[in-house]
């Protein structure tokens, strides 16, 4: 994905426009100066669509294209800063080893659950898949946000995974009539037995069919699994690691913290790694 510095010189439309010559159908990160003292930095997203509230994955790789740049003081061990995005205000941990960043981790916003009713039926045709697959795993669909509402499919298996042949365009005209950005379907079956889940990500209502990693999705499925009861020795302090992109040739692993009671779901955070593959200069008429 592309990171793109410097962001205070672009107007809305001329970064829509480079998200969508330089990466369409992926989300692009332009980075800018806070001019308030609430953040310290400011991001913005876009799509070839439009512009989006939040993206977990563009904003972990954001920090990585920074390492190198002395526009964040780092210090070691940990440096901690705050971001402004359309999601609103979040704390952004880093950690710091010989003034290079090895991970960086997100808080995103508060969970918030959706009380919808999700007709099976309409989910297996936009999915490709059978209504039998869609119910297969006995657990309820939900609609969660911690940045944006997906609706979070639970299958049985990874072959259920691998048999989803999605129809985008009803998958688009689903999510914008119940109001939601995405959708995201997982199995507790994975490729690594550490891990809690592995997950597809879809959002072609925002102008990205699928992504090979979604911050976002990651912490809404952690929600989902928090609240029935799918992790093992969870408490008030839970970390999980959730997969995604495998099937994509494009491995990627999401590492959820969440902080809560009995009763709620109080913090989310996420966070991951990012390899720098290129940089460059784009000059912009």
């Amino acid at each position: 994905m592309w990171v793109i510095l410097g962001g205070d010189a672009l107007s809305d439309s001329e970064m829509k426009r480079l998200a969508s010559t330089l990466d369409p159908g992926s989300d692009v990160a332009f980075i800018t100066f806070d001019t308030t003292s609430e953040a310290d930095i400011c991001q913005k997203f876009f799509t070839d669509g439009s512009e989006i509230r939040f993206s977990g994955h563009a904003a972990v790789a954001s920090y990585y294209a920074l390492s190198d740049e002395n526009i964040l003081k780092l210090k070691e061990p940990e440096t901690e800063i705050r971001q402004r995005t359309k999601a609103g205000i979040q704390s952004v941990k880093l950690r710091v080893n010989g003034k290079k960043i090895t991970r960086a981790t997100l808080s995103l916003s508060k969970a918030d659950f959706m009380k919808v009713d999700i007709n099976p039926t309409h989910v297996a045709r936009f999915l490709g898949l059978t209504v039998n697959e869609i119910c297969d795993s006995n657990l309820p669909f939900e609609v969660i946000s911690t940045g944006f509402y997906d609706l979070i499919v639970p299958l049985k298996s990874l072959n259920h995974i691998r048999n989803i042949n999605p129809n985008f365009a009803l998958m688009d005209s689903y999510c914008t009539r119940m109001g939601i950005q995405g959708v995201t379907a997982f199995t507790r079956e994975v490729y690594d037995t550490a891990d809690l889940a592995f997950m597809k990500h879809f959002a072609p209502a925002v102008g990205v069919n699928e992504e090979p990693l979604s911050g976002g999705a990651a912490g809404s499925i952690g929600c989902y699994c928090l609240k029935h009861d799918l992790v093992k020795g969870a408490n008030n302090f839970t970390r999980m690691v959730i997969e995604q992109g495998d099937l994509m040739n494009k491995s990627a692993r999401l590492y959820v913290h969440i902080e809560s009671t009995r009763e709620q779901i109080l913090r989310v955070k996420v966070g991951g790694h990012a390899i720098m593959t290129f940089s460059g200069y784009i000059l912009t008429p």
